[in-house]
């Protein structure tokens, strides 16, 4: 299926990002993309103002162009706790209104995370993501709340921010003493917490399921804030 032009050029500043070819407070200007990606300004204006719906992008009023929003310890705290409480509940909710083929593609993307990451270590960092995103909003669709849907959407992104700007994952070179550590440890620690909130589910144990997915989104917190770089 042909990725309509939109959806393309949100894509490829998601990559940027992913890439660390954007850093946070730098700016982006339209004619750039529109001669990176030889897409016409329409797409690429639509893809930019979902951007900056979702909390990816920022405009600067009275200024051209557009900026990946600064990052803080106040900002990570607050969107991270309301990720927190938004899918805890959906997670609940999950476990009790799933079906077992909802159960079963979780189960799926779940193996797909965690052979990744076996496979490929940190390359590839843009495919990790978008499984990690399929995970987590294939549980909020599970929930069957539209509005939860609608609020997952901008959550989810910025918090991503932190996570592809922070997290060893996507920041350590493959060859360093840290990745290998975590190679040996035979998993990365979010596949692994994403098999103990799938378990959950599948019990339909929605008191379980809304603490390990709370834990879960928490644990990236603490994390993020024990690296001491915010």
């Amino acid at each position: 299926m042909e990725i309509k032009a939109d959806e393309q050029a949100f894509k490829a500043v998601i990559e940027l990002i992913v890439d660390h070819r954007l850093a946070p407070g730098e700016r982006l200007y339209e004619p750039e993309l529109v001669e990176m990606m030889g897409i016409s300004r329409t797409p690429i204006r639509q893809a930019l103002g979902r951007l900056i719906a979702e909390g990816v992008l920022e405009k600067i009023p009275g200024q051209k162009g557009y900026r990946i929003p600064t990052l803080d310890k106040e900002d990570l705290l607050q969107v991270f706790v309301a990720r927190a409480n938004l899918e805890g509940r959906a997670a609940e909710l999950a476990a009790e209104l799933g079906e077992d083929e909802d159960f079963r593609e979780l189960r799926g993307l779940n193996k797909q995370e965690s052979d990744f990451v076996e496979l490929y270590g940190n390359q590839r960092k843009g495919v990790f993501a978008e499984l990690n995103d399929r995970f987590h909003r294939k549980i909020i669709s599970m929930s069957k709340n539209v509005y939860f849907e609608r609020h997952f959407t901008q959550l989810y992104r910025r918090s991503s921010l932190y996570t592809f700007y922070y997290s060893p994952y996507y920041i350590l070179d493959v060859g360093s003493a840290e990745y290998v550590a975590r190679r040996k440890a035979g998993r990365h620690q979010s596949s692994g917490e994403h098999e103990l909130i799938v378990a959950a589910l599948e019990a339909r144990d929605g008191r379980t399921a809304k603490e390990r997915m709370e834990d879960h989104i928490l644990n990236t917190v603490r994390h993020r804030l024990s690296l001491g770089m915010l």
